[in-house]
């Protein structure tokens, strides 16, 4: 999904994050006078893999100078201009780096010879570029940079059609535009292209498939895995497929930041939370200038989710630490939440504040935690509870634990619907498909009208049943429910159009 939401959440977000960390340094024997990879960018690489940036420039400085005709030299500057703002989200460097990135995409762009891998390392430029837009609220400089990225991308299919490597990139974007949220459609008419989910995986499989003897494309598969993981998990609904394809290229997560975090969030996605926290655990260092603190953000999410007690320090460490805007809602919240399983009302009050007044609502987790937050409504234990388990899919404890409530005790809409939808997603994930539709049905009849997503999220998970079952007629329905029924529904409204459009397009419908 080629918007703030889709860019910057969930799939879009952490896909287009590896698109650069592993940016698919080519193939020097193509073209060994404009392209050449050779030892000293091949150190360069490693050093950027482990953000250790200010020595990998020193390297390309000089590679510079000794070699002018090297576009490796600009596209290798360029992955770390894009890197120190993607992890640092610093305002200012984003200003400061305008000119060095424009000067960097020209510097590449004026080595126009006919080769594939010209038109590949100017499609990433282009998409990274893309990527920094959106972070900062640039969204039509971002649809122009996409526009051209595809451009790019269309004359390689053109004019290299068996040029493999343009796969992945060429997957991401058929796959990204496969379902579009109507509220930015402006965006999909600016490149001009409608996407096939179905398409998009072929491409990377293909790639995955293909022997390719290279050095360079290991770390071109290691991309491709993870951006295929990612769509199996967000738009095809298949997280054991995401993970069965990320594990073997991501074992080395205790000596490599970036494999760490690979491999981690697809374990987070399969329901292997406590495997997500012993990589987490195992990360190795930060460099002292360009820290990973996200990784703290994670680690602590993956622990409160099984409720350990020390999971606020990891929150701690991002919200204090962390120079950008993202996510500071939705950890502030997290700790408001854990001062709630404390019976710490003031504190949970406090973080409330800091979630409603501190960083950016643009991710659908900030945008959510902001309304939890303005809403300052205070969980019961047991719920909040349940929920969390259920989030990390401890679902035996999460179901024991939301039996124990009684539920004619609650008096807030939103926890009465909080816990039938809950039972529905536990008994979904356990098997017992028609409890589960029975109490969906019933979380659609008492939300329907309401701000909360429950109704929505119901209609949702009933068509990816019936789409499971083959009974896609009454998938359909229900995906066009979810997507079009729930006008008051105030929460998570471009991830449920999303996943309802993904799932109408492999259903044919």
């Amino acid at each position: 999904m080629l918007n703030a939401s889709i860019f910057k959440k969930n799939m879009f977000k952490h896909v287009l994050f590896f698109y650069v960390l592993f940016f698919n340094l080519n193939n020097c024997a193509f073209s060994a006078t404009v392209f050449n990879v050779n030892e000293q960018c091949l150190k360069a690489q490693k050093l950027i893999f482990e953000l250790k940036f200010d020595e990998a420039e020193k390297i390309l400085n000089s590679e510079g100078v000794l070699n002018k005709e090297n576009i490796a030299v600009p596209w290798l500057s360029e992955s770390i201009v894009f890197l120190k703002l993607f992890i640092s989200e610093d305002a200012e460097l984003y200003e400061k780096s305008s000119k060095t990135w424009a000067n960097l995409i020209a510097q590449a762009q004026k080595y126009n010879f006919n080769n594939a891998w010209y038109r590949h390392v100017l499609s990433d430029m282009y998409i990274h570029r893309a990527l920094i837009h959106l972070k900062f609220n640039e969204n039509f400089s971002a649809g122009s940079d996409v526009q051209t990225a595809f451009k790019y991308l269309k004359e390689n299919k053109k004019m290299f059609p068996s040029f493999l490597a343009d796969n992945k990139n060429y997957g991401l974007l058929c796959c990204a535009f496969s379902s579009v949220p109507s509220k930015y459609q402006w965006l999909a008419k600016i490149i001009g292209f409608q996407g096939d989910m179905q398409t998009g995986l072929k491409e990377i499989e293909l790639y995955l498939k293909s022997d390719q003897t290279y050095k360079e494309h290991a770390c071109l598969r290691l991309e491709a895995a993870f951006i295929y993981g990612m769509i199996q998990h967000h738009l095809n609904k298949n997280s054991s497929l995401a993970w069965s394809t990320i594990e073997p290229y991501t074992r080395n997560y205790k000596g490599h930041l970036l494999e760490n975090y690979m491999r981690a969030t697809i374990a987070g996605y399969n329901g292997l939370n406590d495997e997500m926290i012993e990589v987490l655990k195992s990360k190795p260092p930060y460099t002292a200038s360009y820290p990973f603190y996200y990784l703290d953000y994670l680690l602590g999410l993956a622990k409160m989710r099984r409720l350990d007690a020390d999971a606020d320090v990891y929150f701690k460490i991002f919200t204090v630490k962390y120079k950008g805007k993202n996510y500071l809602k939705s950890a502030y919240r997290n700790m408001s939440w854990l001062c709630q399983l404390k019976n710490d009302d003031n504190g949970a009050k406090n973080y409330y504040y800091l979630a409603a007044k501190k960083g950016i609502a643009v991710l659908e987790e900030d945008k959510q935690a902001e309304r939890e937050a303005l809403e300052n409504l205070l969980w019961p234990e047991d719920i909040l509870k349940a929920r969390l388990l259920f989030d990390g899919k401890y679902y035996d404890l999460a179901l024991k634990t939301i039996k124990s409530i009684n539920e004619k005790k609650l008096t807030h809409i939103r926890f009465k619907l909080e816990v039938i939808y809950r039972k529905a997603r536990i008994y979904h994930e356990k098997g017992n498909l028609e409890e589960a539709l029975t109490l969906y049905k019933n979380t659609i009849e008492q939300g329907s009208k309401q701000v909360y997503y429950y109704a929505a999220y119901s209609a949702l998970q009933m068509g990816f049943i019936y789409e499971k079952q083959n009974k896609y007629e009454l998938a359909k329905t229900y995906f066009e429910k979810a997507k079009n029924d729930f006008s008051a529904n105030k929460e998570y409204t471009n991830s449920i159009e999303q996943k309802a459009k993904a799932g109408l397009k492999r259903i044919g419908k």
